[in-house]
């Protein structure tokens, strides 16, 4: 019953998961959830502890691009490549693959949300939103014939312990940066573009015809328990 049980609740985290995906198929910049299972062996020996059953399934994301489509905006960036915009967010830096930008009243560049695009020197900013900015493929940040600096892109080795915040946005949570100088594939930006989502809706709904369909196989394993027990008690009473 256990066993059954620890795999309803799997399944359970996996619809969550593929019905998120599902909603977010037609955002920009969104990252799949992954839906990750613990071994069977620790499984088991949670539910056979003191402790009673864990939690089987854990959520990451999975960092692979979306397709880049051409947008309307010069401010709006795509990356080619496995890098991460940084943003400065209250709650603390930030990362996103959304890359929605616009000028503010201050002169800064900002996202969708109002937070500051992050430069390799700091915050990209110029002298006002009624002057032209403009970004080229090197991530240059320029207005008029100023250089105002380049827009930090920032590498993981494991992208998808990124943490989802929302909004598109990631906490860096158990993601390791990547160091400079290492083997990983070129990266640069491509102006007027924006990154589509990186889910595939025919293999979420295969997915979700799959959970469902195991949820419930699981279903007539705990029925069918549940009815040995009860003949196996109506004849203990006949004794």
């Amino acid at each position: 019953m256990s066993i059954a049980a620890i795999g309803m609740q799997n399944d359970t985290e996996r619809l969550n998961n593929i019905s998120h995906n599902l909603a977010n198929a037609g955002t920009n910049g969104y990252k799949r959830r992954v839906t990750v299972t613990r071994p069977f062996a620790e499984q088991l020996q949670s539910a056979s502890s003191a402790s009673g059953m864990g939690a089987g399934t854990s959520a990451v994301i999975d960092p692979a691009a979306g397709t880049i489509r051409p947008s309307a905006s010069p401010l709006d960036l795509a990356i080619e490549g496995d890098a991460f915009f940084e943003v400065s967010t209250p709650q603390g830096p930030a990362f996103t693959r959304y890359g929605h930008f616009h000028v503010d009243a201050a002169g800064k560049l900002v996202t969708e949300q109002g937070d500051a695009v992050m430069g390799t020197t700091g915050e990209l900013a110029g002298a006002g939103a009624s002057s032209g900015m403009s970004v080229n493929r090197r991530g240059e940040v320029t207005q008029g014939e100023q250089l105002l600096g380049q827009v930090k892109l920032v590498r993981f080795a494991n992208a998808s312990a990124l943490l989802p915040l929302g909004q598109g946005l990631y906490a860096q949570g158990g993601a390791r940066v990547t160091e400079a100088g290492s083997d990983a594939g070129p990266v640069g930006i491509q102006p007027g573009a924006l990154e589509n989502s990186n889910v595939s809706s025919a293999q979420e709904m295969a997915r979700l015809a799959e959970t469902v369909r195991h949820f419930e196989a699981l279903q007539k394993v705990v029925q069918g328990y549940d009815e040995a027990l009860e003949k196996a008690i109506r004849k203990l009473g006949e004794f």
